[in-house]
């Protein structure tokens, strides 16, 4: 028997996925919460009583809305795992639908705000983990900012189908679909794309139709911690040398050198994260790499400003020992794993 057809329907407001979820449905619906593995089981379970009672032949394309606190790309993953291991397909997903609304989001990029990190962390979670954006009320915004709201949105998803939600009225309203959608997303967000060449430094692009530009910073070396953060409040601060709207990627700070840490910004909210990757691990990125997408950007300021934040000759043959007792203004990090803080090979 062919498994269900399955669409998620994300977005931020229950009401907004619940609305669209109705268009598309062609009778199957349901909503789940809770975390990950639990969401994964009770659609795959839908799924199986559907095909069941429906027969193989049947269709019967199941639309799931998922609560706004349940991550959407580690429930795709593992709905795409548990086929491949039952059946050798993990063609389970027809769609995955993020439902935003433009105004706030737009809100987010373009006011300044910096201490909504978590609306932020959830608005990139699932553009990048969506096969079809679907905006409402981009009636508020003006034509430019439209314009490069979306342009913006199409370089940090660039697989996905952007829509004015209202257009979207029934399944023959979304493009067609393999069913391979967890595959297609694992790895095709923009900035996983922009740093999976081994290109070094700094790959730019600017689309004449906007004023939007992106680049890619890589370096070796570790930042040190004081130029880093100076860097950041003055020469990444919006103004100085455009604005950045959105930067992802990996980085390492001499003073933690135990840790590699994970760079997200998204408007003007930065977190500087670390990783499950102790630096030692052979797969471990090195040094910087660090995409950036923003209007108007200095590219040559950018690098520069970086290069200086870099360890110089003489700092770098100091090594370890020495970092560690440089000042860090930034927030502590909790160690990976005690028994191994401060290992070295």
């Amino acid at each position: 028997m062919r498994p269900a057809a399955t669409t998620l329907v994300t977005a931020l407001h229950d009401a907004d996925a619940v609305r669209v979820a109705r268009r598309i449905s062609s009778g199957h619906r349901m909503h789940v919460q809770g975390d990950a593995l639990a969401a994964a089981r009770g659609i795959a379970a839908r799924r199986d009583r559907l095909d069941r009672v429906c027969g193989p032949d049947a269709d019967h394309d199941l639309v799931v809305t998922l609560a706004p606190d349940v991550d959407v790309r580690a429930v795709g993953m593992l709905l795409a795992n548990a086929a491949r291991s039952e059946t050798g397909d993990d063609r389970v997903l027809r769609h995955v639908v993020a439902v935003l609304r433009a105004d706030d989001v737009a809100h987010l990029l373009w006011s300044d705000v910096d201490d909504a990190f978590v609306a932020a962390e959830r608005v990139v979670s699932l553009v990048e983990y969506a096969t079809v954006i679907a905006l409402e009320r981009v009636e508020p915004l003006s034509g430019r900012r439209r314009r490069a709201l979306v342009s913006l949105l199409h370089r940090i998803a660039p697989h996905a189908v952007i829509v004015a939600a209202p257009t979207v009225r029934s399944a023959r309203d979304l493009p067609a679909s393999n069913g391979g959608a967890a595959r297609l997303l694992a790895s095709s967000a923009g900035w996983m794309r922009a740093l999976s060449t081994d290109a070094a430094r700094a790959d730019t692009g600017r689309d004449p139709q906007d004023d939007l530009v992106t680049m890619r910073y890589r370096e070796p070396l570790p930042f040190h911690p004081g130029r880093l953060a100076d860097v950041i409040a003055d020469d990444l601060a919006a103004g100085a040398n455009g604005r950045v709207l959105r930067s992802k990627g990996f980085f390492r700070l001499a003073s933690r050198p135990d840790h590699v840490g994970s760079w997200s910004s998204f408007g003007a909210m930065l977190a500087l994260d670390p990783t499950a990757n102790p630096s030692w691990d052979e797969d471990a990125p090195v040094g910087q790499a660090i995409w950036f997408v923003g209007e108007r950007l200095d590219v040559h300021a950018i690098e520069r400003a970086l290069d200086g934040a870099l360890l110089t000759s003489e700092e770098l043959l100091a090594g370890p020992d020495v970092w560690r007792r440089w000042p860090d203004p930034f927030p502590v990090w909790p160690a990976l794993d005690p028994s191994h803080e401060h290992r070295r090979d």
